[in-house]
């Protein structure tokens, strides 16, 4: 079965880009005004600045001449949205949208691109902006970000919060890695929920999931159970098969990543049998099987409340201390007695 999503596919054109990331932000905002505001807030918080998107609702507030009964009132703004995904040249094309500005109190340039700003093509912009800004009285502000910063700052404004949103999220991150909007799938891991079959998973180097499920392109495969990341492994070939027991026949329906050895099949048949016997779990068809080098053993632990909703993805490049050269071993030694990183 096909999975829904909820963003479109089928074209990378910069208006269908565009439209995903409206969508994702109008979601936002129609599922809670201070969501919106705390993510859009986080987008442009390496820029020093700050805006207001809510409603106020105020009563009493002395006027020049009276004293309304109450007041709802809102900071006027507008966010005007380039979308880049072929380079970062045309200044002057965007320099033109300054024209879209009316009065608003506060005024936003956000240029949404693929790769993050190279220093010089952003110091030739604001110094057109500022050539503009000296003429008018509310200032321009350009907000450069990445469709990764978008991802990330989602995720972390909805995370283990609202029901529902988390898989739009999830579904928005998964349009933009397929689109080939973000390529950090090198230094990406997927934590899973593994609480019931974890020594199976570390012991056999496996992790079994519905084939269904979607799936973005990731290195390491993260072990979950009881508030923590246990084991990590670094994965070396996936593939979604069926087994019939009785007849002992072994189908790789579908391939991923490398090819499934012998050995590996055999490891397949055990592990199926063992999680019907021992978990109740029925995996021999409609299942992906991932195999890892090893998974090593770590502690990473979840600082929040509550268990882990699903599954997380985590870009390790952002952890302290990460680099590409590091061994399975390696990152598990970094993780380990670790929290995740949260940001409000």
């Amino acid at each position: 079965m096909s999975q829904v999503h909820y963003f479109p596919r089928y074209s990378q054109k910069e208006n269908m880009v565009t439209n995903n990331t409206l969508l994702l932000f109008n979601r936002l905002y129609n599922y809670s005004a201070d969501t919106f505001n705390q993510f859009l807030n986080n987008l442009i918080e390496k820029e020093d600045h700050e805006i207001d998107t809510r409603l106020a609702f105020e009563q009493q507030v002395k006027a020049k001449e009276s004293v309304p009964d109450g007041v709802i009132h809102q900071q006027s703004f507008k966010i005007i949205i380039e979308t880049k995904l072929y380079g970062q040249e045309h200044i002057q094309q965007l320099i033109k949208h300054h024209n879209s500005f009316n009065n608003e109190d506060q005024q936003l340039l956000l240029w949404v691109n693929k790769s993050p700003i190279d220093e010089a093509y952003k110091a030739k912009i604001i110094k057109e902006l500022t050539a503009i800004n000296e003429q008018q009285e509310n200032k321009i502000m350009f907000i450069p970000v990445t469709f990764k910063e978008i991802c990330d700052k989602t995720a972390e404004v909805v995370q283990n919060q609202y029901f529902g949103l988390g898989e739009v999220v999830e579904d928005y991150a998964a349009f933009c890695n397929e689109a080939g909007l973000i390529d950090n799938s090198h230094t990406k891991m997927r934590v899973v929920l593994a609480s019931k079959s974890l020594e199976q998973n570390i012991e056999h180097g496996v992790y079994y999931a519905p084939s269904s499920r979607g799936y973005q392109q990731h290195k390491y495969l993260g072990l979950y159970g009881n508030k923590a990341v246990r084991g990590i492994g670094q994965i070396t070939n996936s593939a979604d098969i069926e087994y019939n027991e009785e007849s002992d026949e072994f189908s790789v329906i579908a391939t991923q990543i490398g090819n499934i050895t012998e050995k590996q099949k055999n490891t397949i048949k055990q592990v199926i049998q063992e999680a019907k016997e021992e978990q109740g779990f029925l995996i021999a068809k409609g299942h992906r099987f991932f195999f890892v080098d090893k998974f090593e053993k770590t502690e990473y632990k979840k600082p929040t409340p509550g268990g882990l909703m699903g599954q997380r993805y985590f870009d390790l490049a952002d952890v302290p201390g990460f680099t590409s050269i590091l061994s399975t071993k390696e990152i598990a030694e970094l993780l380990n007695h670790r929290e995740w990183e949260t940001k409000t």
